[in-house]
């Protein structure tokens, strides 16, 4: 019994390793791309949350004269703005941060899931990234 290999299927079988890992260079290429645009995304978003935090703390100081203890505070904490609504003044209570992340214990949190630390003198953030 004599068992005939033909050329044509080892040639197909050698084209189909050759695509395999062809794809799977494509796909170590797209996961690379994937995570450098989430990291800019991130780096991004730290910037925006970080200008964020710098109004809110110019606003704290404004009103109560003195930065505030810590930002779980600063995320806490309202204040009064004067609205025009139907052509009456109204005051209304707006909160000094809007749409950053806090832990459980309140205290804001970078896209990169670390706390945002300041220092309440100088009033400025001391975390990178």
């Amino acid at each position: 019994m004599n068992i005939i290999v033909s050329k044509k299927n080892s040639e197909t079988s050698f084209e189909n390793v050759i695509v395999l890992i062809f794809l799977f260079v494509l796909v170590i290429i797209s996961i690379h791309q994937y995570l450098k645009i989430t990291k800019y995304a991130k780096m991004a978003a730290y910037k925006e949350d970080v200008q964020k935090i710098n109004v809110a703390l110019i606003l704290y100081r404004v009103k109560y004269g003195r930065f505030p203890e810590n930002l779980s505070i600063l995320a806490k904490s309202k204040y009064s703005k004067k609205e025009i609504i139907n052509g009456k003044l109204h005051y209304v209570k707006k909160k000094f941060i809007k749409n950053i992340k806090v832990d459980n214990k309140g205290y804001l949190i970078s896209p990169f899931g670390k706390r945002f630390i300041y220092d309440k003198k100088e009033g400025r953030i001391l975390t990178r990234y």
